[in-house]
């Protein structure tokens, strides 16, 4: 399962204040200061340092309530915090015996303060709640196949043509261009090597590369033209466009792909798990916003 909480609270870089720290906001009695912000917190804009400090209050309600929760208790997290804190602790001063009460109270462990060790730990311990949350899901089949077809779109794959283009001012050279292709041994190089002598399209350089798009947005005047076209096909006949005269060439067809519950049952699964637990990320977070006094000292 991936990381959620990324998608939930943005941290701020960790890293060590090279400045004297001011106090941003207080949450509950506790001081968030400038020493988990961004290094340049003080050179940005008034709005762009609010929103920074909305997310660092975020950040502060997520991290204290994970640490309040039974997870820390966990044996796996527990190991894994105590490697991840001891990893960059000072050797001379914690040896391999050092509790992990030791390890937390060490302010100088990769050159953080204490008030950066705390925000990482608990960011850590927040990402690994959410980790849990989503290893004890089990939705139903019922609820899958809801959310399957309420998404169905997503797994769909709607019939795509890849295509490749030369444009040109001129009919006359357009039929030069198809004349060369049509003699050619390896035509998708010849087109390539035209592409980047006579296009007037910006592409030229990257081999006439156009886009890879479902048939469906093909224009009206395209449409009926290639529609049906597979692989190495080209233009025979130069197509009059709104931007001169243009030359085509399938580079790949791609099929429709009507997609069956029981062929996308585990990708379903992981988004509507990943999907759930962000969604309950977020409530709580609002929720522990809502019953939190908070005090913006940074205006």
């Amino acid at each position: 399962m991936k990381k959620i909480i990324s998608n939930i609270v943005i941290a701020s870089a960790l890293i060590s204040s090279t400045y004297a720290s001011d106090v941003l906001a207080i949450v509950n009695g506790e001081n968030i200061t400038t020493e988990v912000a961004p290094k340049n917190f003080k050179t940005l804009d008034k709005k762009i340092q609010q929103s920074i400090i909305n997310k660092l209050i975020e950040k502060k309600l997520a991290s204290d309530y994970a640490l309040s929760t039974d997870v820390v208790n966990d044996e796996k997290y527990k190991k894994v915090l105590t490697h991840i804190l001891s990893s960059g602790a000072d050797k001379k001063k914690n040896s391999d015996k050092s509790s992990l009460a030791d390890i937390v109270k060490e302010k100088t462990i990769k050159g953080y303060t204490k008030e950066q060790l705390e925000s990482k730990k608990g960011l850590f311990t927040f990402d690994f709640l959410l980790d849990k949350k989503a290893e004890n899901m089990k939705p139903s089949d019922k609820e899958l196949k809801n959310y399957y077809y309420s998404n169905k779109f997503k797994y769909d794959t709607p019939a795509q043509i890849e295509l490749l283009s030369i444009v040109v001012e001129k009919k006359s050279l357009a039929i030069q261009i198809i004349n060369s292709l049509e003699k050619a041994k390896d035509k998708l190089q010849e087109f390539s090597i035209q592409a980047k002598k006579y296009s007037l399209a910006p592409t030229k350089n990257n081999h006439g590369y156009l886009a890879k798009m479902p048939i469906s947005v093909l224009n009206a005047k395209l449409k009926p033209i290639l529609k049906d076209k597979k692989r190495g096909y080209f233009s025979t006949t130069p197509i009059k466009t709104d931007f001169g005269y243009e030359i085509f060439y399938v580079l790949n067809d791609i099929p429709e792909y009507k997609s069956t519950f029981e062929g996308v049952k585990t990708k379903v699964k992981n988004e509507y798990i990943q999907k759930s637990v962000k969604s309950w990320a977020i409530n709580k977070i609002k929720e522990l916003k809502d019953k939190a006094t908070i005090k913006i000292v940074n205006k």
